[in-house]
């Protein structure tokens, strides 16, 4: 797809996402370790990341329902009040239990925030360019996702992590104020097409019927769940026992960023042409690689290498499968079917942090990292067996 075919209308919405997750991305891979300094404990470290998850579970298909009867205008505004309410709040937290309301709060917000946006993105796509459309929305998410560690890596070097988090109110701030100069009511409207009802007649038994959703779903839990350990214990790991500052930290999470955000886009050109399903393969493949060598490799710069190869399996993985999602399920049920798959990851982190967070009183990190390779590998496995590709415009 030419750039010239992304409308001006699109690349609103991709570049509001992109603000939206980066107030929270500046901050949250050094959550663990603020949660600790402020007298969290590795089990309530847990609890509070699998918060956002859970959240998201129950929260994400009320709440794109509710947008079509609300207007998507006022959901995404109202949400993103939310977003600064909850960031603005962390910097000054001296007890940990006020981080549940919070980090609850927060998750609130990005949950029903995404599936309004997504939905809103997908508007602007047909059959043959579902996939670059979503890998042009998912470079943003990803570009969030290296720039915030990016800030944070520069600031912790002359800032500690309170004012971090002071400074992350910011974007928040200037997220809402582009919303309301940029996005206009009538850009977000509901959609006009014949027939249409949001997601009120979408089955979610009919959705789960379709063997790729399903043999996705099991992969898409597992990498998930991989990644809520990962993001529970890493951070502490990487402190304590091999003794990076916050500000390394940040930085290899910078660079998993940064490969991350570089294949989306030409992950979703390329499952276009030669089918979802090999670049949705060979992505989960390589993460298993990367937990072995991040549960063995302990010096930096090799584990910049290890890093940026987690983020080129990140990218690899993101639009081949949900255009795959897209493919596979009826019109009807592609809202909803969305949604869904969304919630599997927030199911599988969840499960990860509360893993990671009661294992690791008895469990020595680096294991816990090594768990992971297995459980990747038996989702792959479901995956290629049961999975097919699906032709554009066809249905299973």
């Amino acid at each position: 797809m030419k750039s010239s075919r992304y409308s001006w209308v699109l690349l609103s919405f991709v570049f509001l996402s992109f603000m939206s997750l980066l107030g929270s991305s500046v901050t949250r891979d050094l959550r663990p370790l603020y949660f600790g300094r402020v007298g969290a404990n590795p089990v309530q470290i847990g609890l509070l990341m699998a918060i956002p998850d859970v959240v998201s579970i129950f929260t994400r298909v009320p709440s794109s329902s509710l947008s079509h009867r609300l207007g998507r205008w006022r959901m995404m505004l109202f949400t993103l009040i939310l977003m600064l309410v909850s960031t603005g709040l962390f910097a000054f937290v001296r007890d940990p239990v006020w981080f549940y309301p919070l980090v609850t709060l927060g998750a609130f917000s990005w949950a029903a925030f995404s599936p309004v946006v997504i939905e809103l993105v997908l508007d602007h796509s047909t059959a043959s360019t579902r996939g670059d459309v979503l890998g042009l929305f998912f470079t943003s998410i990803g570009a969030a996702m290296f720039v915030g560690p990016l800030i944070s890596s520069l600031l912790t070097t002359v800032i500690g992590l309170r004012q971090l988090f002071l400074f992350a109110t910011v974007i928040p701030v200037v997220t809402l104020l582009l919303f309301l100069v940029v996005i206009k009511p009538e850009q977000t409207g509901e959609r006009q097409k014949r027939g249409y009802r949001g997601m009120g007649e979408g089955s979610i038994r009919r959705i789960f019927k379709v063997k790729n959703f399903a043999a996705l779903s099991v992969a898409r839990i597992a990498y998930s769940l991989s990644i809520g350990i990962f993001s529970t214990i890493y951070p502490v790991y990487a402190a304590g026992s091999l003794g990076f500052t916050p500000s390394a930290i940040a930085l290899l999470f910078t660079f998993r960023g940064v490969t991350n955000v570089m294949l989306r886009i030409p992950a979703g050109r390329l499952s276009d042409r030669i089918g979802r399903r090999k670049p949705f393969i060979f992505a989960i493949a390589l993460v298993v690689v990367v937990y072995l060598l991040l549960g063995t490799v302990e010096s930096f710069w090799p584990l910049v290498v290890v890093m940026s190869l987690f983020g080129v399996s990140w990218g690899m993985r993101m639009a081949p499968s949900m255009a795959l999602v897209g493919d596979s399920v009826l019109d009807v049920d592609r809202p909803l079917s969305l949604v869904l798959f969304m919630s599997m990851y927030d199911l599988g982190s969840a499960l990860g942090s509360l893993l990671a967070g009661f294992s690791s009183t008895f469990l020595s990190h680096r294991t816990l990292l090594l768990i992971c390779p297995p459980i990747l590998l038996g989702s792959l496995l479901v995956f290629i067996v049961f999975s097919r590709e699906v032709k554009h415009g066809s249905k299973e």
